[in-house]
């Protein structure tokens, strides 16, 4: 007869809220059309949609991604501040799309704290410039008498808005990344991004990019990488026209913390590094289901898709000690579980 004994003295540690966090990409009709639709008579004097602003507070996320995701290997942030009559549109050449930055960093961190919810931005590291990741750090977070702070008081918010949580580039590794870069060309990259980014603001945390959490690249990056950062990112999607697959496929996800887990271990025994790394699993989700035209990303869920998310969490639960940030991609309208029809 078989048994299952339950130790409930043992602990593992402290489940973190993070880990049922939300990510919003400008891709399909996640942000224009999904949280954000100026004119519409559904939206507030923001451009916020009302009901799908009830909707994610329903949700409770704990912290957001933004902007990307693909799109930010070619976002430059400046684009999106300032009067929106004046913002440049642009083509975004990660979705063959148009973007009319008229959704930018005032307006996502605005729509975190009406929802509230922490954020969490990826600067630019395919197209983007070392200026460029340090100005947006001292835009957001700057309290002195500086260019970039001076802006965004002169933008109307006096404050500084205290991002804490920043990536260090996309999926950098990824042929369809605009900008893709060795694994050692990475690290020495996104070393000087940290440097500076750090030195604007040392309160702030940072995430290095990684894959899937057991290749070589993310070998390679924690060794690099991890006197400067808090955490490592994880992207896993999983999906299958086969019940069983569907449903048991998230159970990679243990091997990712496990194989992720003990190269964060090696490198801060090898390195002596003090501070803790925990993984950021900041992409996740069942996605599989190809469709056409614009509503092509628009994913109809099953109850199998709903049983993989379920062990996705539970892996995030059991490994509580690793992962301690996650985010469901996406939010709204593209693989997501809030949908717009008007």
């Amino acid at each position: 007869m078989a048994r299952i004994k339950l130790d409930l003295d043992r602990k593992i540690g402290s489940v973190d809220r993070r880990i049922y966090g939300g990510f919003a990409e400008h891709l399909g009709r996640c942000i224009y059309g999904g949280i954000y639709e100026e004119g519409s008579p559904l939206s507030d004097e923001h451009g916020f949609r009302r009901d799908v602003m009830e909707a994610v507070r329903a949700l409770r996320l704990p912290i957001l991604r933004w902007p990307g995701g693909n799109f930010v290997s070619g976002y430059h942030w400046t684009d999106g501040i300032g009067p929106c009559e004046k913002r440049p549109r642009k083509v975004d050449l990660a979705w063959f799309s148009e973007e009319s930055n008229r959704f930018g960093t005032d307006e996502f961190i605005e729509y975190c704290r009406t929802i509230d919810t922490e954020p969490y931005i990826c600067v630019n590291m395919g197209t983007g410039t070392l200026d460029e990741a340090q100005a947006w750090v001292e835009y957001c977070n700057g309290t002195g008498n500086t260019y970039w702070a001076n802006l965004r008081r002169q933008n109307g918010h006096e404050e500084p808005y205290n991002v804490k949580y920043w990536g260090l580039g996309n999926e950098m590794y990824g042929p369809w990344q605009i900008g893709r870069l060795n694994a050692h060309d990475y690290v020495k990259k996104a070393i000087e991004f940290a440097k500076v980014m750090k030195w604007t603001d040392p309160a702030i945390e940072l995430v290095s990019c990684g894959e899937i959490g057991w290749t070589e690249w993310d070998r390679i990056v924690l060794e690099g990488l991890a006197p400067y950062v808090n955490y490592h990112s994880v992207h896993i999607y999983t999906g299958s026209d086969d019940y069983y697959s569907n449903v048991f496929a998230p159970h990679q996800t243990e091997r990712a913390l496990r194989n992720c887990q003990a190269l964060i271990d090696n490198v801060r025994f090898t390195q002596n590094i003090a501070h803790p790394i925990y993984v950021a699993y900041d992409e996740w989700n069942v996605w599989f289901r190809a469709r056409e035209h614009e509503t092509g990303l628009e994913e109809r869920y099953t109850l199998a898709d709903a049983l993989a998310i379920a062990t996705y969490l539970n892996s995030f639960v059991r490994h509580c000690n690793t992962v301690k940030i996650a985010d469901l991609a996406q939010l709204v309208n593209v693989i997501a579980p809030i949908f717009t029809n008007k």
